[in-house]
Order: C-alpha cells, then sequence, then structure tokens
C-alpha cells in the first residue's frame, strides 16, 4: 500500500491518516485526518480507488488436509 499523502497546509508536512469514523452509513464514507493540524480534508477521486482497500494478502492454505475426508468442490 502506498504511503499517505502529506497534509496540503503550507505550515504542516505530517502524513495524513485515514479516519474511518463516520463510516457507519457508508463504509467509504472516510476523510483525510491531519494529527498536527487537526484538520480533515475529503480525499480524491484517485485516492478513494486508491486507498479504498487494505494491504491485499495472499489467501492462507491449510497446513493439512485428510486424505480420508474428499476434497469440497
Amino acid at each position: 500500500m502506498p504511503l499517505p499523502p502529506k497534509c496540503p497546509t503550507p505550515a504542516c508536512d505530517d502524513r495524513l491518516w485515514k479516519d474511518t469514523t463516520n463510516t457507519n452509513t457508508d463504509w467509504d464514507n472516510w476523510r483525510w485526518w491531519c494529527g498536527r493540524c487537526n484538520q480533515q480534508w475529503y480525499p480524491t477521486a484517485e485516492q478513494l480507488a486508491e486507498f479504498r482497500d487494505g494491504i491485499s494478502a495472499p489467501r492462507p492454505r491449510p497446513a493439512y488436509r485428510d486424505p480420508r475426508v474428499p476434497a469440497r468442490r
């Protein structure tokens, strides 16, 4: 996952973080938050697409499958 953008405030260069405290009505309703400036910004359309999902991890494989049990298909 790419690094979040820096704060757009000229006097601040802190990294923003994804604020999801208001996602109770819409899962994609998040804002950028700067902890140093204590301000929020709406993400751009490109940022919404880029930061919508978390890091995709490979699916865990079963450690052992009993050969006596037929595989589910």
